[in-house]
């Protein structure tokens, strides 16, 4: 108490209660020994917010190594953190620490001006990334005799559109401090641990961590805040034409395919562009842009013709994106990255690629030029879209020979196809075709590596969410069951309104229900049956509902769920199972005059079935028999 009353100790802020009790007989040490605890009496105190500096710092193996900056002695006034690792917040606040339970909220804002986003993080008691700097030396939980909290949230990039809550990966982080919390007014999902909630922003954005100190010395509350900036490490690549596996070797006449992959360099909601220097050995200096692949991708791409000259005339870029070379020159681009995970703060990334002494050549029966690029592209997708129809049929038909023929044309006019008109927007239909061929193939990591190309670089095509569904098809044919249900559930909350969102949601209560995990496969199959009741696939989904609650138990659940399954679906083949099962369950329940009205029902309305031969069978039973008496003494009476 604060004032000196019978029966209760005074006490002022800031003292120090010890609670100590003599041991008289204990193992060590051996003799009577007093045993120590102390509590103190909250006062206010000056509390500290910042974002935690990070690095994720490339090794000389090829690796990264994740680094979580001390607490400087002067906090600088913009903070950088990297994109590759949670963004994570340090409240220090020792009158908010109350027991080893307490926590504490900081309100994230990201963006400027009328974009602004804002997100509410919870920080919990943690000693990750830190050290005591008040705490007695040796004491174990000194996060709480110094009121240091933590908290941790993942990045995507992203804008004010982009969803907030995304399907987790493999490659998720797991065990992060504290965590992001649902708006106000919406509640966390039951899915929740097959999701994960991020924070969306761009190269652009400033990051403000907000953290309300209500309780100060001098007795008003106030508002501390930390700013952070994103940073990530650039990289640069001279590939193939699929944007894909670095290459060592060009080809005269052919294109130089070029990628960089810097999230930080993703600045606005439109497709960013970066700039890159080209040098060759024999005097070419051009300057040339790449362009985004698709909104906050952060890879940029972009190819240039190879074109033929001895003497490379500098700065003469045309509207071909030709770049002067000849036989046997050396190829370098030059990147330059203005904010990276260096001593520097930048970084220039450099590739070199050998242009090849000769080029092979190449002899055709016939060749058409079309004036409309459109129109020629359209036609060669439809050439090596019918060599697919052969290829499937000639296999149907055991013509092997033909079909390799088949497979061989299609694929040589898809490649064709990528290398005269490389632009991005037709990559893809490419993958989609060239994932097709490969799952006829039962070629299941090529399948999958084309899917992934399309649902990776190009999420917003219309062929996206095909290409998710036929991924996760991919998964289950290569028996990767984890990899393929992470695929449906980012098919079912990437791409809401997608027709196979019904497919995917029977794969994924197939999944649990296999593995024997029945509460989720029931709530898959509710929500199933809630969203497509004329679906074929209902009434089967419905009768899973109920076996998956009776597998687990939950027998009155289970009846529920088979009495709702003969209300809706009367003329279903499974109708008698389902009145047959619904009874098993009110017995299994104790609920014996239901299952003797279920039983019966069966019996009467599909006698000829095998659920009536069943529903006989426990109608003989002892508890049955006498409710058949019961029943009988009310109609006498």
């Amino acid at each position: 108490s604060a004032e000196e009353e019978e029966g209760k100790l005074q006490v002022v802020s800031g003292d120090r209660v010890f609670l100590r009790y003599v041991d008289p007989q204990n193992t060590f040490p051996g003799h009577s020994f007093p045993r120590e605890a102390m509590v103190f009496v909250r006062q206010p105190t000056e509390g500290f917010v910042r974002i935690v500096e990070t690095r994720f710092l490339r090794t000389d193996s090829g690796g990264a190594k994740p680094t979580y900056l001390p607490r400087p002695e002067e906090i600088p006034e913009v903070s950088g953190f990297a994109y590759e690792m949670p963004l994570t917040v340090e409240v220090v606040d020792p009158d908010a620490a109350k027991d080893s339970l307490s926590t504490t909220t900081v309100k994230i804002l990201v963006g400027e001006g009328n974009s602004t986003r804002e997100a509410i993080l919870e920080c919990e008691l943690s000693s990750a990334y830190g050290e005591a700097r008040t705490a007695p030396v040796g004491l174990a939980n000194w996060p709480l005799y110094e009121g240091r909290f933590l908290g941790q949230a993942i990045l995507r990039l992203g804008g004010a559109d982009s969803p907030t809550v995304v399907a987790a990966g493999v490659d998720t982080p797991g065990g992060l401090q504290g965590g992001l919390q649902p708006p106000e007014g919406e509640e966390e999902e039951d899915e929740s641990d097959l999701t994960v909630r991020v924070v969306n922003l761009s190269g652009s954005d400033l990051v403000v961590a907000g953290y309300e100190d209500k309780d100060r010395p001098e007795g008003n509350g106030t508002l501390l805040s930390s700013k952070g900036k994103m940073i990530a490490d650039g990289e640069l690549s001279i590939t193939g034409p699929d944007y894909d596996e670095p290459v060592a070797m060009l080809y005269m006449g052919e294109r130089v395919f070029l990628r960089v992959v810097d999230p930080d360099r993703d600045l606005s909601s439109k497709r960013d562009k970066v700039d890159l220097k080209i040098e060759t050995k024999f005097g070419e200096k051009e300057t040339v842009s790449l362009e985004e692949t698709f909104t906050h991708s952060g890879v940029f791409t972009g190819s240039f013709r190879l074109q033929p000259a001895e003497k490379p005339v500098q700065g003469n870029l045309d509207g071909n994106l030709s770049i002067e070379s000849f036989f046997g020159d050396l190829l370098s681009a030059t990147y330059h990255d203005p904010a990276a995970n260096s001593e520097e703060g930048f970084v220039d990334y450099a590739a070199e690629a050998t242009v090849s002494i000769g080029a092979d050549g190449l002899v055709s029966s016939f060749s058409k030029i079309f004036a409309d690029e459109e129109l020629a592209v359209r036609t060669q997708f439809h050439v090596a879209e019918s060599y697919f129809e052969l290829f499937k049929s000639h296999l149907k038909l055991g013509r092997d020979k033909e079909a390799a023929e088949d497979l061989e044309n299609g694929r040589l006019h898809l490649r064709q196809l990528v290398e005269d008109y490389p632009d991005p927007k037709y990559a893809p239909r490419v993958n989609y075709l060239l994932g097709q061929f490969s799952q006829e193939l039962k070629e299941w990591d090529k399948a999958i590596e084309a899917y992934e190309t399309i649902v990776r670089n190009f999420p917003e095509h219309s062929l996206a969410a095909d290409a998710q569904y036929k991924l996760a098809q991919a998964y289950e044919e290569a028996k990767r069951f984890d990899d393929a249900l992470e695929a449906y559930v980012t098919l079912a909350s990437t791409y809401p309104k997608s027709p196979l969102i019904a497919n995917a949601m029977i794969r994924i209560s197939e999944y649990f229900y296999k593995r024997e995990v029945f509460d989720i496969a029931a709530q898959v199959g509710i929500k199933f049956v809630e969203r497509f009741d004329s679906h074929k696939w209902s009434p089967k989904m419905a009768f899973r509902v109920g076996q998956c609650h009776y597998k687990s138990e939950k027998y009155m659940d289970a009846a529920l769920a088979f009495d709702d399954f003969v209300k809706r679906f009367p003329d279903a083949e499974l109708c008698s199972e389902a009145l047959f099962w619904g009874g098993e369950s009110y017995r299994m329940g104790k609920k014996i005059p239901l299952a003797f009205q279920r039983y019966n029902r069966c019996r009467w309305d599909f006698p000829e079935s095998d659920a009536a031969k069943y529903s006989r069978g426990r109608l003989a039973l002892p508890e049955m028999l006498t409710q058949f008496e019961k029943e009988a003494n009310l109609e006498d009476e």
